[in-house]
């Protein structure tokens, strides 16, 4: 039985990984010996091949039956000493026996730097023979001396780490670099994509170089806390705010409590200003008060400590800023999404004079905004959709987009409809200038019953 044949049960238990390794090398034996009139040259040497590489992988105590990928550097190994094998045996050559017994000794002694420096020697001969470009062999060699300065891959357990994460970018963002396409879209990279994409090797070179890992990398409990905090701690807020702003002028109104304002010799522009502005300051101080209270929270019930963030200057320095500030900034980066909504109530609040319309249909745009958008994204593929301001929400996102892997960029990128921040801030700066407009104009010269 091959490999790629094994029963279901062999994936169950991984506890028992040596056992069930003991007992796929006995089944292969007995196979060669009861079966091989029944298989042809080629099945037979492939399980000769594998039956040897299991009992290498078995000697040097690796888990060749559930790790079966490229992305463990012995497993790797493993692969090549099997392909190595069975073109011994299926052209009876013992000329590469010096290949595979040098491959064992790397696996014997853990010699991981080694290894790399094998594979820059293969990628050499792939470049003299001209089966690879320069630029490419000049990539693959330095991605591989990021593999061997990081020790990334080394470990199975690497599969999940962040470095991972970062090499796997990395090497994305290389090949789009280098073909000019983006492997995600399939479409050109303009010179402003580019360099992004420069920009954000820089960016994950500072984060290996200094050990920080990408909070979207879940590499720890507090990364999963505090990517999951704002999102729920910002909700709230965003609630509250839309009941205090919708609330704010209607119910004054039904209650006839704002007559007593405009009798003062207070204006009435001067009357809504300050309600703006209060709403304003909660709205700031709240949020503010939160992420402090979450800092505190990761650092009461989390060991280990935050991840900074990672940025490029404007003098194109990389810099990095600490997590409690980046936690701060990225609250109140939040809160403009909540600004936005939180105008739109007042509006709504002095034009229909009713706080239970009011505060509905602004929970309801709050909640359900974000999913409308997704599903008009996939069907309009208009420019006029970037436009809806719905669409230019989610700043605190593209503004800390360095704390999100570039394959989770491109992935979203794909289905929602991909802006920068200056356009979407023009966009909802001309929203909000319109709603104080008609907010203004409405409460003004309407009557006051």
């Amino acid at each position: 039985m091959l490999m790629g044949q094994m029963p279901s049960y062999y994936l169950q238990n991984e506890e028992n990984w040596k056992e069930q390794m003991k007992e796929q090398i006995v089944s292969l034996k007995r196979e060669i010996e009861n079966e091989s009139a029944h298989y042809d040259k080629e099945t037979i040497a492939n399980m000769k091949a594998e039956l040897e590489t299991c009992e290498i992988a078995l000697k040097n105590n690796i888990n060749y039956l559930y790790y079966y990928d490229n992305s463990n550097w012995k497993i790797n190994l493993l692969d090549e000493i099997k392909m190595t094998k069975l073109n011994m045996i299926m052209n009876e050559n013992i000329q590469d026996e010096k290949i595979v017994e040098e491959k064992i000794n790397l696996l014997e002694k853990n010699d991981f730097a080694t290894y790399i420096e094998y594979q820059k020697q293969d990628l050499k001969e792939k470049l003299n023979n001209k089966e690879i470009e320069e630029e490419e062999y000049n990539d693959e060699i330095y991605l591989r001396d990021i593999q061997k300065k990081y020790e990334i891959y080394k470990e199975n357990s690497e599969l999940f780490n962040w470095k991972a994460s970062i090499y796997q970018d990395i090497s994305i963002m290389k090949r789009n670099l280098r073909t000019g396409i983006n492997t995600q879209t399939g479409k050109l990279l303009n010179l402003e994509e580019i360099k992004e994409i420069e920009d954000n090797i820089k960016i994950l070179e500072y984060r290996l170089e200094n050990n920080i890992p990408m909070q979207s990398s879940g590499a720890s409990g507090r990364a999963v806390y505090e990517m999951l905090a704002p999102t729920f701690s910002l909700g709230i807020i965003s609630i509250l705010m839309i009941m205090i702003a919708g609330s704010s002028i209607s119910t004054e109104i039904s209650k006839g409590t704002i007559k007593f304002l405009l009798f003062t010799p207070n204006k009435r522009w001067k009357v809504l200003l300050s309600k703006i502005i209060s709403a304003t300051i909660i709205l700031i101080v709240l949020t503010i008060i939160l992420s402090l209270i979450s800092i505190v929270f990761s650092n009461l019930f989390f060991k280990e400590a935050g991840a900074d963030y990672v940025y490029i200057s404007s003098d194109g320095i990389v810099k990095s800023i600490s997590n409690g500030v980046y936690q701060i900034l990225y609250f109140l980066a939040s809160s403009i999404d909540i600004f936005v909504y939180m105008m739109f109530a007042f509006m709504l609040s002095v034009i229909t004079r009713n706080t239970a319309l009011t505060v509905g249909i602004s929970i309801a745009c709050y909640i359900g905004s974000g999913i409308i958008m997704q599903i008009v994204n996939q069907i309009v593929t208009a420019d006029w959709i970037k436009f809806i301001p719905f669409n230019n929400l989610g700043l605190a996102n593209k503004i800390f987009a360095n704390n999100v892997s570039y394959l989770a960029m491109q992935s979203a990128s794909s289905f929602l409809n991909n802006v920068s921040i200056t356009f979407s801030l023009a966009v909802l700066t001309v929203c909000i200038i319109l709603m104080i407009i008609t907010m203004f104009d409405s409460f003004n010269k309407r009557d006051i019953v």
